[in-house]
């Protein structure tokens, strides 16, 4: 049994370390990609760097948008209409999400994540920014049953 478990660790890490390896050889890690985006799209006097009022409309943009997905989720998962989001409700948009996942990592639609699909899942960078998930709660890999998608959502 240990040693399942020391294999299994072992062929995770390893996936893990390549699919990180890949993604930064592609502009994927770090700040590479988003970084020259960014500068792109804000840089208005086209000095190479980020002014102070450029840094202002940056900020104000990315606090739209942070309040346009907030009231998305409230839309969606508030069911008592409080204006915000209990441990339940949390729990289903969490929820929701995994499914959502796992319906992208499970390519032939089977309810089973063969290794290939997990392999190619790793390799195109999938589950980036997961660990945040896990670290908030998500403890569990969304079962195999059938599970209607939105079912947790508001009617």
């Amino acid at each position: 049994m240990l040693t399942k478990i020391k294999l299994a660790l072992a062929l995770t890490a390893t996936l893990v370390g390549g699919a990180a390896t890949f993604a930064a050889a592609n502009n994927g890690g770090g700040d590479g990609g988003g970084r020259q985006a960014r500068l792109q799209k804000y840089d208005t006097n086209g000095d190479g760097k980020l002014d102070d009022s450029e840094k202002a409309v940056m900020r104000a943009d990315f606090k739209a948008k942070r309040t346009a997905m907030k009231q998305k989720m409230l839309e969606k998962y508030d069911i008592n209409n409080d204006g915000k989001l209990d441990k339940q409700e949390r729990t289903a948009m969490r929820h929701d999400r995994m499914v959502q996942s796992f319906k992208k990592l499970d390519a032939n639609g089977d309810g089973v994540v063969s290794f290939d699909e997990f392999e190619k899942g790793a390799k195109l960078g999938f589950g980036r920014g997961m660990h945040r998930g896990m670290r908030h709660g998500m403890k569990q890999a969304p079962s195999t049953t059938t599970v209607a998608p939105g079912s947790a959502t508001k009617p």
